[in-house]
């Protein structure tokens, strides 16, 4: 049956409220690769206030188009102490870069809408008329194989006291080997309008490829392969008692206690085993329906 932490919240009101000044003039952003426009040794180095020409003026107030307007105070100053240092040149490089990416982003062809469709009553009655019978027969099969396998764990398998021993203060066991199957839920009824509500599409028509969900069992190879694996879980539980009964007939507790842990882990490769067969042989559980609902074909 699947990390990145969360920012705790705090840090995330922090970050709402700080002013993300790389995004306020995107157009401008060449402007700030002052880097290789620095001025030369030539060019007047301002100070004090800083006067500008009319160059630099006009490369502010395109850089500013695209600025929000409540923040254009704030980005005003930083490009005038930016292009204050600047040639006639070199803002004349600027400019053009601006108008130049101004040109491409006019060009840029708006996204068409997408409209958003809803579902009619047929339509949604059309892909239910799909979906609800194979559910329903999945169910079915996979109760009734719940059913024939438990009946194969109780015929085959040992119980609960037959590799243990124990008396009036103690007990040590081989544990039970496995759970009951249990493939099909309680209520078909649930399954029906889960998959109705949350994964069938809501948006139109759709047809449903339902061709990998498992809708028989062999009966045969699950018996034969109940019975394989049975047969080691008590083979496994007679080798337990072989080694466990001297121990504790010597009342060597601590080492009966390691025993039955020792036990207990060599039913962990017998049950993956199990799991692995029963993933080839049983109906499998509701993920083939769930992926079949989730990648239908739409047809209108």
């Amino acid at each position: 049956m699947t990390t990145h932490l969360p920012l705790p919240s705090t840090q995330v009101a922090d970050e709402a409220t700080k002013p993300r000044m790389r995004f306020l003039y995107p157009l401008a952003a060449v402007c700030m690769a002052a880097v290789f426009l620095a001025p030369t040794s030539g060019d007047a180095q301002p100070s004090g206030a800083i006067k500008l020409r009319p160059d630099q003026q006009r490369a502010i107030e395109l850089a500013l188009q695209s600025v929000d307007p409540a923040m254009r105070a704030m980005a005003r100053q930083q490009l005038a102490a930016s292009f204050g240092m600047m040639s006639e040149a070199q803002i004349a490089m600027v400019i053009a870069q601006m108008q130049e990416n101004a040109s491409d982003a006019k060009a840029e062809p708006e996204p068409a809408p997408v409209a958003d469709t809803v579902a009619t009553p047929e339509d949604l009655a059309y892909n239910r008329a799909q979906f609800e019978p194979v559910i329903r027969k999945h169910h079915a099969v996979q109760t009734r194989f719940d059913n024939f396998a438990n009946a194969k764990f109780a015929a085959y398998c040992p119980g609960r006291d037959q590799y243990a021993r124990f008396g009036s203060a103690w007990r040590y066991e081989q544990g039970q080997f496995t759970m009951p199957s249990a493939l099909a839920t309680w209520n078909v009824e649930t399954n029906v309008q889960v998959a109705a509500e949350a994964y069938a599409p809501q948006d139109g028509r759709y047809q449903f490829d339902f061709s990998k969900v498992r809708m028989t069992f062999d009966e045969k190879a699950v018996d034969a392969a109940i019975k394989d694996i049975c047969d080691q879980v008590h083979a496994a539980g007679r080798d337990f008692l072989a080694k466990v009964d001297p121990v504790i007939a010597r009342e060597d507790w601590d080492a009966a206690f390691k025993l039955e842990q020792w036990a207990q882990g060599r039913l962990e490769p017998i049950r993956t085993q199990l799991a692995a067969k029963f993933d080839k042989l049983s109906p499998g559980d509701f993920t083939e329906i769930q992926l079949a609902l989730m990648n239908g074909k739409r047809v209108k």
